[in-house]
């Protein structure tokens, strides 16, 4: 399993719930968002002089990554193969997996935010916002699939 397409397939999961018009880029901008706040507390950790980049340094990270994640997911339509791909997984539902998907975005913020001296209450807040939209995804995913099973079995008779 490539956890990367996985990952995608999460996001996807759950941005389409809320957002049925674009979801695919939906996903590609928050796991390009995700990564760029990766990007960033690495170099705050590693003291680079972040005047160096300047504001516009940090759009062109943030650009680069999205064209990137474009080209990865979205370019000859690679995405469908992979959502298909998982649809039909036996990690399609796997609890573990979702988990760590969570758990990253959630760290990813919370160590940015730490590094940069965010007080915790907006932190933790941030983080909590994260899982909550996570919960309802999952749960509206769920819900979804057992209204189409359900009137997959009604039709049979």
């Amino acid at each position: 399993m490539n956890f990367y397409d996985y990952y995608f397939y999460r996001m996807f999961k759950s941005t389409n719930t809320v957002n049925k018009s674009i979801p695919e880029w939906s996903s590609i901008i928050t796991i390009a968002l995700l990564l760029s706040l990766n990007v960033f507390s690495l170099l705050f950790y590693s003291d680079y002089p972040i005047e160096k980049i300047g504001r516009s340094g940090f759009k062109y990270i943030i650009l680069g990554l999205i064209v990137v994640h474009y080209f990865y997911f979205l370019f000859k339509k690679r995405h469908l193969k992979i959502i298909k791909y998982y649809q039909n997984s036996k990690n399609n539902k796997n609890l573990l997996h979702d988990f760590i998907v969570l758990t990253y975005a959630c760290l990813s913020i919370f160590i940015l935010f730490r590094q940069i001296g965010m007080e915790d209450t907006y932190t933790i807040g941030l983080c909590l916002f994260v899982i909550a939209t996570s919960i309802f995804g999952y749960l509206k995913g769920l819900n979804d699939e057992n209204s189409s099973d359900n009137n997959k079995s009604n039709q049979l008779f």
